[in-house]
């Protein structure tokens, strides 16, 4: 009787071990589906300078690894970005957006394009001013109109096909990524014309928006006050718009009432630092901070502080 006794507690124990394991397992195999679905989430980059001077270059993958590249910054910055997409991306960009030709958005591709080779691209999307509208509202100097020049003939020779001129309410998406362009230039607006000519995107997935501004100015902030609805201008991150100085209203701001700032903007710029010091030179970037301090904002990511890494 007794040595029944111990085979049938014997056998509860062995089973009670089996149902364990197999609970256990199945909790570990519940937990590692979650850990993998919690990776598997798309990122957007903003890549600081490599120079003295500001620029601006994002970058943005998908759940499966498509690359969206926005402007990209000068000259001097295109060997990080071409660093950049060949570590990230495996030298391939999907969709490539532009908000201006101005030299420190457009500058790091066209001396991409021109002198290296290596990353091949599927599209690029922009709607810049003609080069006659250029040369007549936005000379600065020889060196700009230089890029102008050689970027439209890298357009027309290497990316015959693959750019497409955007248009207002125009939507692409690349994966689960949705990018809707909410605004593009007006030739009649020609005060502080190239930066005014930025194209405003806003991109999104499921969860997160991000509003792309370029270096849209004042009267192209009040443009598309007037014309875009609020509820596309209020989005979770908005990117500063002309590096976070000298760009829309404050009014604009108060307007759209952003939640998190992303700003691509150098230390000295930052700190309007020209060399004596705190808020010393000719910028506003202090000033914008302190609207949105009044704005509550107290999410922030900065150029300055290397490279900045949004999960979403």
């Amino acid at each position: 009787m007794r040595k029944w006794f111990l085979r049938i507690v014997t056998a509860i124990m062995m089973l009670s071990c089996v149902f364990m394991s197999a609970g256990c397992e199945n909790i570990f195999q519940q937990q590692s589906n979650s850990e993998t679905q919690e990776e598997k989430k798309a990122v957007f980059y903003l890549l600081p300078p490599t120079t003295d001077g500001q620029m601006m270059g994002c970058v943005i993958q998908t759940i499966d690894k498509k690359t969206i590249v926005i402007d990209g910054g000068t000259r001097g910055d295109s060997k990080q970005l071409m660093d950049f997409i060949i570590e990230k991306a495996d030298a391939h960009v999907d969709a490539w957006f532009f908000t201006h030709p101005h030299q420190d958005h457009l500058g790091a591709f066209c001396n991409m394009f021109k002198n290296i080779v290596g990353i091949t691209v599927d599209k690029i999307y922009h709607h810049f001013p003609t080069m006659e509208e250029l040369e007549t509202y936005g000379y600065r100097n020889q060196g700009e109109k230089l890029i102008w020049t050689q970027t439209k003939e890298i357009f027309e020779e290497e990316f015959k096909n693959k750019v497409q001129v955007v248009q207002p309410n125009d939507i692409f998406y690349i994966d689960e990524i949705k990018v809707t362009v909410l605004r593009v230039y007006d030739p009649t607006m020609t005060t502080n014309f190239v930066n005014n000519s930025s194209v405003v995107y806003r991109i999104e997935n499921d969860t997160t928006s991000f509003l792309i501004l370029g270096d849209l100015g004042v009267q192209g902030g009040e443009e598309v006050m007037n014309n875009c609805p609020l509820e596309l201008l209020q989005a979770d991150y908005t990117q500063m718009a002309h590096h976070g100085q000298a760009g829309v209203s404050k009014e604009f701001y108060q307007y759209i009432q952003p939640k998190r700032c992303i700003w691509p903007t150098p230390d000295w710029l930052w700190d309007n630092d020209n060399g004596g010091g705190f808020d010393t030179g000719p910028w506003q970037t202090v000033r914008t901070r302190e609207w949105m301090e009044e704005l509550g904002v107290t999410e922030h990511w900065i150029a300055k502080d290397g490279i900045q890494k949004i999960e979403f």
